[in-house]
């Protein structure tokens, strides 16, 4: 499994990443855009992420609009219905708009506010079959 964690936060980034590693092969970026071109060049090598952890507020692109250009890119290159890669959203506001958004725009399985409780994380991925 590939996982790549898009968050501004570097300690969000070691906690989720060691937290993680052991489902699965971890890639970090610090911003939305670098997220987006992280997951184009793994998807035109063949080899796309299975699980992206996207933080909503990040600088130069926040988390919505990147989740947004993730599913535009996978619908360009025609990756198969229910072939997606799965997304989890992060973010320290608890906000039924950005929770609504990120559902509907986004089509995210999961939703975590931090500070994260990384064991019920892992619990709660587990049973939607994402780990």
């Amino acid at each position: 499994m590939k996982i790549l964690i898009v968050d501004d936060d570097h300690v969000s980034q070691i906690a989720l990443s060691a937290t993680l590693s052991r489902f699965g092969e971890c890639s970090c970026e610090s911003n939305g855009r670098d997220g987006v071109s992280r997951f184009t060049e793994a998807l035109d090598a063949g080899a796309p992420f299975d699980l992206v952890f996207m933080d909503i507020q990040m600088p130069v692109m926040d988390g919505q609009s990147a989740l947004c250009a993730i599913r535009d890119l996978e619908r360009e290159r025609q990756v198969a219905p229910g072939k997606e890669a799965k997304a989890v959203m992060i973010t320290c506001h608890d906000d039924i708009k950005n929770i609504s958004t990120s559902f509907f725009r986004g089509q995210v399985t999961c939703y975590f506010t931090k500070p994260i409780d990384l064991r019920a994380m892992v619990e709660e991925l587990q049973r939607e079959g994402l780990l």
